[in-house]
């Protein structure tokens, strides 16, 4: 039986983005249950050089990029077309690969990647965790990423016929397909994701946010700016904490917000940016907080996905606190491990902070050990459902 999965995305790896750690942990999964995985990606910030080198190793995947799989040769877009895909198919031993999966891809060049497997008589599965939505002031740019997303969630999931969803929420809308449910997978042997004894809490009280990632246009994504208005107030009621923010710096916050001036000055050394670092410090100051914040507005954007600072956090045996959108409701229990705000109030979001800086150190130490005890997201409890899923493969329309 055909025992290769290639892995196919726009994944800055080995670290570099969110969906290179999925890629990763997923390529882990399927090679638990015996398969071989190859992860197309993108292996540096600039296409390598026509004489290559066009491959790296990750954690014992071999990972190729997805621009030039072959050295000394130039391919079509690999965002257009699915030349890049189809030339390490034929690469290949005949008939050993069991199937394509594409993350997230362009329409345009998923249509080709269906295509090309069809011809070659390997079933397709699309990997989906972004329905997009409308951003910014580009109505051009809005206008053709949503077609071209609305045509590869619509109509592609059906011509493939297997489809792995991040969340329960998208995975119900697609009734009669192929579908197997993968939100992160973290492999817990790796020691980067292996949650340190729990931190006592600091001598003066003082509880640790983190927020890491990017807020997005106009800081909306997380609402970043209500959680900082919500720690301004804490300041009067004379409630310690700290809130530091991995992602950005000061000046790139206040150029969105420059309203905010009075309120980052009056915040001081409670609110501290740490601009971008790489992958590794942020884990490093998500094992060094006692909270990881984020809150999302609860609509199909954040439904279709699974927040991968979620994930990361509970790995590491950090509470989270945010409110209840995808499928984080299934993993986290308000008071027990974790924190949710109701809605995107600055009053509930304000409210749900406030209950966590003011958790005493015993249930602060008991919060985190609770998080720490187990990891969702191990491998093991995924096997069998990627397994049946694999098994299961439908051949592209």
């Amino acid at each position: 039986m055909p025992d290769t999965l290639i892995l196919v995305g726009g994944y800055g790896l080995p670290d570099r983005t969110a969906s290179a750690t999925r890629a990763i942990g997923l390529a882990k999964l399927f090679r638990s249950i015996g398969m071989n995985v190859i992860i197309m990606g993108k292996i540096t910030p600039e296409v390598p050089p026509i004489e290559g080198p066009t491959e790296i190793e990750v954690e014992g995947i071999r990972c190729v990029d997805i621009r030039r799989p072959i050295p000394g040769r130039d391919y079509a877009r690999y965002d257009l077309s699915g030349e890049t895909v189809m030339a390490l198919v034929d690469s290949l031993p005949a008939g050993s690969v069991r199937a394509v999966s594409a993350y997230n891809h362009a329409g345009q060049a998923t249509w080709s990647i269906l295509r090309g497997c069809k011809a070659r008589g390997i079933p397709a599965i699309l990997d989906c965790t972004e329905w997009y939505g409308w951003e910014g002031k580009k109505v051009l740019r809005n206008i053709q990423r949503i077609a071209w997303t609305e045509f590869r969630l619509r109509v592609l999931t059906r011509k493939a016929g297997n489809v792995i969803a991040a969340s329960c929420w998208f995975s119900d809308t697609l009734p009669g397909l192929n579908r197997v449910l993968l939100p992160f997978v973290i492999d817990a042997t790796d020691p980067k994701w292996r949650p340190e004894p729990p931190r006592p809490a600091l001598p003066d009280g003082r509880r640790r946010f983190l927020y890491s990632g990017s807020p997005g246009l106009g800081m909306v994504k997380d609402r970043l700016p209500v959680a900082i208005a919500g720690f301004d107030s804490f300041q009067a009621a004379g409630i310690p904490f700290e809130f530091r923010i991995v992602g950005m710096t000061r000046d790139q916050y206040l150029a969105e917000r420059p309203d905010d001036a009075a309120l980052v000055a009056r915040l001081g050394d409670r609110l501290q940016f740490l601009g971008r670092i790489p992958h590794a410090e942020s884990l490093a100051e998500l094992r060094a907080t006692d909270y990881a914040l984020f809150f999302r507005r609860n609509d199909r954007v954040a439904n279709t996905g699974f927040a991968t600072k979620y994930v990361e956090a509970a790995s590491l045996g950090i509470p989270v606190v945010t409110n209840p959108t995808s499928d984080i409701g299934l993993y986290l229990t308000d008071g027990r491990n974790g924190y949710l705000a109701p809605d995107l109030s600055a009053e509930a979001i304000t409210t749900v902070l406030r209950r966590a800086a003011t958790l005493d150190d015993a249930g602060l130490l008991a919060m985190k050990s609770v998080c720490a005890a187990s990891n969702p997201f191990d491998i093991p409890p995924w096997q069998a459902p990627a397994r049946a899923f694999l098994d299961a493969l439908r051949p592209v329309r």
